[in-house]
């Protein structure tokens, strides 16, 4: 299971670079916040996992907390808004097949006895230990939240991730019309990532197509420079060693 590979970029440079604490920086205004207003602070462990995120957001800012078990697979998270969700996870593995199954385990808040039975999460993987496919739920305060179903294509020679697309399915609260969908594309210099794009897309309830596109950019280092949403919002990332 050690050499499982989720493809996490920013988990990757976190840790070679060292990084302990990142800086969320607005480059415009909104009604929340301001430009150079902090808007996210997100803490790292030793392994460079994400060990806590703060966030501005319109009613109440939200903090969520995670541990990692020593496989560095995650093993708790608590999401924190005006109350605390708390999911606990355990994991079953599946060699023959290469699929990692995540499980909650009490006590997870807003988790029914049914829900304990069934996988949480999904993961399966190629003979060469990357990840194929996954599907696996929010879990904020909303319960379990959206269902994310991610495919992932390695469409170049070098096996280099080409492009994922991500499945939002509606949480058992919303509209079941409701889906949307993000389609990331990868783009390398010199095998190292450079930057991506995601094209966002739904059907609203006017049953119009609607989408926005996001921009990732990446230092020389790996690490995320700054995201361009719609081609004119700017954030800028500030990493603390």
């Amino acid at each position: 299971m050690s050499e499982l590979d989720f493809l996490d970029f920013n988990q990757a440079s976190i840790f070679k670079n060292d990084i302990k604490k990142t800086f969320l920086i607005s480059g415009f205004d909104t009604a929340l916040y301001k430009k150079n207003d902090t808007i996210e602070i997100i803490e790292y462990n030793r392994s460079g996992n994400i060990k806590n995120v703060w966030r501005k957001s319109f009613m109440y800012s939200i903090n969520e907390e995670y541990e990692y078990d020593s496989l560095n697979l995650e093993k708790q998270k608590i999401f924190f808004t005006d109350f605390k969700a708390i999911f606990n996870f355990r994991y079953e593995f599946d060699s023959d097949s290469l699929i990692l199954y995540k499980y909650y385990t009490e006590p997870s808040i807003g988790i029914s006895k049914q829900d304990i039975l069934k996988p949480a999460a999904i993961f399966k993987f190629k003979n060469d230990g990357k990840i194929l496919e996954s599907s696996q739920y929010q879990n904020n305060d909303y319960g379990k939240g959206k269902k994310l179903t991610t495919k992932y294509d390695y469409g170049t020679k070098l096996n280099l991730l080409s492009s994922k697309e991500i499945l939002y399915e509606p949480s058992d609260n919303e509209d079941s019309s409701l889906s949307s969908n993000a389609i990331t594309n990868y783009y390398y210099s010199n095998k190292k990532l450079d930057s991506t794009l995601t094209i966002f897309s739904w059907i609203d309830r006017e049953n119009q197509k609607q989408s926005y596109s996001r921009k990732v950019i990446f230092d020389k280092n790996g690490l995320v420079l700054k995201t361009i949403t719609m081609d004119s919002l700017i954030v800028n990332y500030k990493h603390i060693k």
